[in-house]
């Protein structure tokens, strides 16, 4: 339980019991098994807000609420990633370049931009499913793009030379966990949306796939921001793409 609790904490601000045991690199390596678990927890929070607000706003504003709770509930701490991800990608002329970039706190114009964009899309993905399958559709799209991080931690070699938080992650991220969190997330994803889930958790995989070979050309592999990209990255297109599919064949 610890693990789960640690993963827990770390991809959100909820409360959550707390372990007198101390906070090891081998506990949090452990915790990500439990990432996919996070997300559908996290996707039954926004269920049941949406269900909440529908008691008293249009279909519209609902939407925007519960993209405003997904905010609030991870802190903006995968769209920070994504703000600086895109920051030094886009301004950074070499591997170097890059990295110092994405290590400054401040948000530049791409970043900006960038936010805009992942924020207004992700609405307009979530305003386009139907009532019926919104809430499985949210759990899905949480609980794979959280799978895609440990796909990353446990496969992309770390980018940063002097180290830092995601290389305590890289290190002790063994073949277990990323088992543990494949299986979890196809489970689940089978079990909410039946066949799409598995072609959805195929496409996603694929996906993250390209991204590890994208950043590990760019800065020679992933970082935290990067891994709060692709987060963010993958739990949109999870949106699009069951918005695509229940408009072309439902």
């Amino acid at each position: 339980m610890t693990s789960f609790f640690l993963a827990w904490q770390f991809l959100t601000i909820l409360p959550g019991w707390r372990s007198e045991q101390e906070v090891s690199p081998y506990l949090l390596g452990r915790s990500t098994a439990f990432y996919p678990l996070v997300g559908l927890l996290l996707g039954l929070i926004l269920w049941a807000s949406y269900w909440v607000f529908s008691l008293a706003f249009s279909r519209m504003v609902c939407d925007g609420l519960v993209l405003l709770v997904l905010v609030l509930v991870t802190g903006a701490f995968h769209l920070d990633g994504m703000a600086d991800t895109l920051d030094g990608m886009a301004a950074g002329k070499s591997t170097e370049e890059r990295l110092l970039i994405m290590k400054d706190h401040r948000v530049g114009t791409f970043g900006v931009v960038g936010l805009i964009l992942i924020l207004g899309i992700k609405f307009l993905a979530l305003n386009s499913l139907p009532d019926e399958i919104l809430g499985k559709s949210l759990a899905v799209a949480l609980i794979l793009s959280r799978w895609s991080m440990v796909q990353l931690i446990y496969r992309a070699p770390y980018a940063r030379p002097e180290g830092g938080l995601g290389k305590v992650f890289k290190e002790n991220v063994k073949g277990r966990e990323m088992i543990l969190a494949t299986a979890t997330s196809l489970i689940l994803a089978v079990l909410l949306l039946r066949l799409w889930g598995a072609l959805l958790w195929l496409i996603i995989g694929v996906v993250t796939l390209g991204i590890q070979a994208l950043f590990k050309r760019k800065i020679g592999g992933v970082t935290g921001d990067v891994l709060g990209a692709a987060n963010e990255v993958n739990e949109v297109l999870a949106l699009l793409l069951i918005s695509g599919i229940f408009r072309i064949f439902f």
